[in-house]
């Protein structure tokens, strides 16, 4: 019962994520670009997801992992990106805003 009750949480997080990002995306996203590509959706949630899962069973570490990663994939795409530096750190701050927001509201209701 406590998994059913921590996916609603993370289900009610990522319909907060589908109302903000695309918001995100028509005022700091590329031009040009669709708010709702399937493949850039399902990867925030994959990504949300295994913050989401860390963060309720106290790894925070994940953090840090998280950071080296979307740190490393950024570097890598620099280079004729047309993503803003700004687009990308409220992007990432958002989702992690999110997780941690949806574990700390299904730690209140497991206790």
């Amino acid at each position: 019962m406590e998994y059913f009750s921590a996916f609603i949480v993370f289900v009610c997080g990522e319909i907060a994520g589908l109302l903000f990002f695309p918001i995100l995306t028509h005022y700091l996203g590329p031009q040009n670009v669709s708010a709702w590509n399937i493949k850039a959706i399902l990867k925030g949630v994959l990504e949300r997801l295994v913050l989401f899962t860390a963060l309720l069973h106290d790894y925070p570490q994940i953090l840090i992992a998280f950071a080296a990663l979307k740190l490393g994939t950024r570097l890598h795409h620099e280079e004729g990106s047309d993503i803003s530096n700004t687009y990308f750190l409220l992007g990432n701050l958002m989702s992690i805003f999110i997780a941690i927001v949806a574990a700390i509201i299904a730690k209140k209701i497991w206790a």
